[in-house]
């Protein structure tokens, strides 16, 4: 019993000590590449109820200019029938965040074209468009708030 009860009692504290480390490294070791993504939501957040977050990058102005078109909640109707139809021309990498954590990414999963524009698509219960776009594939920060999100400039002017 004194084995089980030690075991028990070695795997809270291993569990202790990974809550322990702060959302916003959560994840990501200090030598690690520099974050081309930071989603960070606040405490709020969608009245505090997770936040579903794409981030999709167009290959071709075509494709740029479809996404352009939809505000979120279609964005996330139509998002499996997207990446079928246009599985060369479309990324798109998920999340759920929850209010109050921090996503930080050092990459983002690779894409054969070279993206003309980024958009990322937040599913609020709000009404709202709730997607916004940037050119390219630029290093993105992103803020969660309780109604909506922005987009704001990396810290620092090259990473967010």
């Amino acid at each position: 019993m004194g084995t089980k009860t030690g075991a028990l009692a070695g795997a809270l504290l291993a569990l202790a000590g990974c809550a322990l480390q702060g959302p916003a490294t959560a994840g990501r070791n200090a030598d690690a590449a520099p974050v081309v993504l930071r989603i960070a939501a606040d405490p709020d957040a969608n009245g505090r109820r997770p936040v579903a977050v794409d981030v999709v990058r167009a290959g071709d102005t075509a494709m740029a200019a479809r996404l352009g078109s939809m505000d979120a909640a279609t964005w996330f109707r139509a998002r499996s029938t997207l990446r079928n139809e246009g599985s060369a021309r479309i990324a798109i990498v998920s999340w759920e965040v929850v209010p109050g954590q921090t996503v930080a990414l050092g990459s983002l999963p690779p894409f054969a074209a070279t993206p003309v524009a980024t958009f990322v698509y937040a599913l609020y219960a709000a009404p709202g468009l709730h997607r916004q776009r940037m050119e390219g594939s630029a290093p993105l920060a992103v803020r969660l708030g309780r109604d909506g999100f922005t987009l704001e400039p990396p810290a620092g002017g090259g990473t967010p």
